[in-house]
Parts: structure tokens; sequence; C-alpha cells
């Protein structure tokens, strides 16, 4: 449409028009992509080294039990429902039932406790601090094991372990 300038009432019209194309937009506009929740359920499995151990509560508890640098076996089978996540992490005699997120980043966290009996000791053994990161097929990242023990209140020393190799299998 040409505007006449000294026509008001086409003028009119052709700002209306440029308004309203304006405010539509156009083809070329770029659209935000909506974040997609990677899927990382199935089985992963690998190992972990003990990378810290912290037995100020309970002194020996390093020494007798796992000692930093040790590699040990981790399978851990996550079902998924959107960003929610529910499985077991399975770390040598323990296996612990977890729930956790995954994000649009691939960022997984997990949390759980297990009962258990350590050298005759009745024990919780709890996953915390879990931060691991999935591409691909692989899994790379860190957590948190420490252990309570019923007959010591306040004993609490813990592990802090990193993954090795980790990568998914089923």
């Amino acid at each position: 449409m040409t505007c006449f300038p000294g026509r008001t009432a086409y003028w009119l019209l052709c700002v209306v028009v440029s308004l309203t194309t304006a405010a539509c937009g156009s083809d070329s506009d770029p659209v935000t992509p909506t974040p997609v929740v990677p899927t990382v359920q199935g089985t992963w499995a690998g190992d972990y080294t003990v990378s810290g151990c912290n037995d100020a509560t309970a002194t020996g508890f390093c020494q007798g039990f796992a000692q930093v640098g040790a590699v040990l076996p981790v399978r851990i089978v996550v079902t998924q429902s959107g960003q929610q996540l529910t499985g077991t992490v399975e770390l040598g005699q323990f296996t612990i039932p977890a729930t956790g997120t995954v994000d649009t980043a691939a960022r997984i966290t997990l949390n759980g406790s297990v009962a258990t009996t350590i050298s005759g000791q009745a024990s919780t053994v709890t996953l915390g601090n879990w931060n691991t990161v999935v591409a691909g097929s692989t899994m790379t990242g860190g957590w948190r094991l420490t252990f309570s023990f019923t007959a010591f209140p306040g004993a609490a020393p813990f592990l802090e372990n990193t993954i090795r190799t980790v990568t998914k299998v089923g």
C-alpha cells in the first residue's frame, strides 16, 4: 500500500497496518527453543576412586575401611519420569535406594540412605552431595558417603568419591 501524505484516511490506514505488522512479528523472528531434559534412565557401571576421607569423629575409620586412593566398583540403576529419578546406587557391599533429579544440562543429583551393619555395628550409610553429569554414554562427577553408627552417636565419618570411568551399559 502506498501512503499519500495529503490524504488523512490513507495515512491512518498505513499507520495501523504498519503497527499491526510490527506487533505480529515475522517468520524470521528467532524462536526460543524449549529446554529438553535428557534421558539418563538405564544401567550405568564402572569404578570410582575414594578421593577423600574424614574420620575426625571416628579415628581409624579411614585407615581401616576405605583408604584414599582405593578404586572401587559402582553400578547405578535409574528410572526416569521427566526430571524425577529413582533407583539404586550399588557401591560394593552397599545397595542404596536413591531419588533425585536431572536438569536440562544433564546434571544429576541423587540422595538416599540404607541401614546396614559394618564390622558388627548397626549403621546408616547416607549418599549425598551426588553431583554428576552425563555426556552421551559417559558419566562424570562425584558424591559423598556418610557413615552413622548407632553405638557411637555423633560419629559420622565420610568419604568423598570421584568417578573414574562410568558408562551406560543398559
